[in-house]
């Protein structure tokens, strides 16, 4: 009988059960919001949606004043918190008890968001389960204007929140700094300790992109620059710039950069290593070698579709420039770009109310994916518009679009599983901006690798080949790579919801499969049962027989229950 559960219970995990995946959903968070330029007097805001149908009970903690507020999340709907700005905004280059906790019952999409009127970013905040203990920040070009005191310094900066009580942060910083009243040239390392909920903030009147960021536990780390003025020689209409930066252990080595819509002068790019030596190749431009810390800064023309590779992991980020560079309403904004390895399957995601002027606010998604699977996308349940145009990115079977959707909550999918695609989601208004990933997986694909058994959907690449889940459960080699059913997408067979029927009864013959082998029971085991049943064990045989009809009847009721969630749970996704 113990033999008989071993299958059952394989397949109520399979069905029943879910994994914390290393995504960017999650029932924890911990971050803080690096300085903003203004000072009009709008407080930070929280934007928090779920998958969950059933919804999500959200409490939200500031630790520095004892705030505490809990709110209901919505499926399909934005539900958004003003946050005090004085317990939650990092000031200066110092120490501090800035940090905001967010907990919820079940897996939530959460928003950093900091719209002041002429000085707005946001950023997809990423949960304490995906956090990592080394990073290196982006920034940008820094901003000089005269004002009746002179020449201003309108500087870079970074932040970091504690995860756990006794944490050490070492910071390597580029440029010269002074953090807590004492200075610190380029290069030179220095340690703060932070507890739980505790903060700092560095800021210089240099770019510090590059600087790195070590801990001995997980940290927390956003960065970018109090105010920015991106191209254009740093002249004209200027933003805020932020985001939360992925660990490096989940950076990656290939890319694909999309133009952002409305503009025509151009994007500026950044790739930020982290190893020596590593080699960096951009289409139409010449390869360049990187060491840790070093960037490399090119800007892409409005109508052109680049493919980024590396030797070794690096990040990607996009910055729009000035909207006084093409004389198009558009602002500054930073976003990282995840890399292909980390692109989903399916996302939702949801837009920023600007403060500007909101009647003339314009949202748009880009999107990456492979030119076989691009029939099967799916925005909010329907196909995509039918004047949708898909541009080919050279040297690669990868084709993108660019979008403008409406204000609010969307979701977009692919029927299957295993069809991953990249979406960045921005909007602009006058003169104010936003920009971040829609979503992104957050494997550690930036680690060594050692092949391990197969979990469905579990974020890991199983076998050390560079992509995470890309097979479905159906015995065949998905990825053309030799192998079969090596590195799953899903504990099932299904490719889309038309397919489940046909999936379950393969399961289901799966699973008395499983049974009989469990019993020993296959042919040569009936044989040995038949011949004891002639001489002296009838009563053994005739036990098997029950227990083998009853773990039958079992996995069969398991597969009916299987069957039934299998199915809604692929129509709620592809809604």
């Amino acid at each position: 009988m113990a033999r008989l559960l071993l299958p059952l219970l394989a397949l109520a995990a399979i069905f029943g059960c879910s994994l914390a995946v290393r995504d960017n959903k999650g029932t924890e968070f911990i971050l803080t919001f690096p300085e903003n330029f203004q000072r009009d007097l709008n407080q930070p805001k929280l934007f928090i949606t779920t998958q969950s149908l059933a919804g999500a009970s959200v409490t939200i903690t500031l630790p520095a004043n004892g705030f505490q507020t809990g709110v209901q999340a919505t499926y399909g709907a934005v539900t958004q918190v003003d946050l005090d700005r004085a317990a939650s905004e990092l000031r200066g280059s110092q120490k501090s008890d800035k940090a905001v906790h967010i907990t919820s019952d079940v897996e939530i999409v959460v928003y950093g968001v900091f719209a002041e009127r002429a000085s707005s970013d946001a950023y997809l905040a990423l949960p304490t389960d995906v956090l990592g203990m080394e990073y290196y920040v982006p920034c940008t070009t820094i901003v000089r204007n005269w004002n009746e005191e002179g020449l201003v310094d309108i500087p870079s900066e970074f932040g970091v929140a504690g995860v756990r009580d006794g944490t050490t942060v070492t910071i390597t910083p580029t440029q010269a700094v002074t953090f807590d009243g004492q200075n610190y040239a380029a290069g030179q390392a220095f340690t703060v300790q932070l507890n739980r909920f505790e903060t700092l903030q560095v800021q210089a009147t240099e770019d510090l992109t590059g600087s790195r960021i070590t801990a001995n536990q997980p940290v927390a780390v956003l960065s970018g620059n109090l105010f920015a003025v991106v191209g254009n020689g740093q002249q004209g209409t200027g933003d805020h710039v932020v985001e939360m930066i992925p660990p490096v252990d989940t950076w990656g080595k290939e890319f694909v950069t999309v133009p952002l819509k409305k503009h025509t002068g151009g994007d500026l790019f950044r790739v930020v290593a982290a190893r020596d030596n590593t080699q960096v190749d951009v289409t139409n431009e010449n390869m360049k070698t990187l060491n840790a810390g070093d960037y490399w800064e090119f800007d892409v023309p409005s109508n052109e579709y680049r493919h980024v590779t590396s030797s070794e992991p690096v990040l990607l980020v996009q910055y729009s420039k000035t909207g006084s560079v093409d004389s198009t309403a558009t602002d500054p904004f930073m976003m990282f770009i995840p890399p292909v390895a980390q692109f989903e399957s399916e996302y939702t995601f949801a837009t920023v109310d600007l403060i500007a002027d909101p009647s003339a606010s314009t949202h748009h998604v880009n999107l990456v994916i492979r030119s076989a699977d691009k029939a099967g996308l799916r925005l909010d349940g329907a196909l995509l518009p039918g004047n949708t145009v898909w541009q080919p990115v050279p040297g690669t079977n990868y084709e993108a679009t660019r979008l403008t959707i409406s204000g609010g909550t969307h979701r977009v999918v692919h029927i299957s599983p295993i069809a991953t695609f990249g979406l960045f989601s921005y909007g602009y208004t006058q003169p104010e901006s936003y920009g971040y990933p829609g979503g992104l997986r957050l494997a550690q694909i930036a680690v060594f690798c050692s092949v391990t058994n197969p979990v469905a959907n579990d974020r890991v690449d199983n076998d050390c080949d560079g992509r995470v889940d890309e097979e479905l459960l159906n015995g065949a080699d998905d990825d053309g790579d030799g192998l079969i059913d090596e590195d799953l997408a899903s504990g099932t067979c299904y490719d889309d919801r038309e397919q489940y029927k046909t999936c379950v009864e393969q399961e289901v013959q799966n699973c008395k499969n499983q049974v009989l082998n469990s019993l020993g029971l296959s042919r040569r085991s009936k044989r040995e049962a038949k011949s004891a049943l002639e001489y002296e064990t009838p009563i053994r045989y005739s036990y098997g027989n029950l227990v083998a009809a009853v773990g039958v009847m079992a996995c069969g009721s398991i597969m009916v229950v299987a069957m039934a969630t299998i199915y809604l749970k692929e129509k709620r996704r592809l809604q």
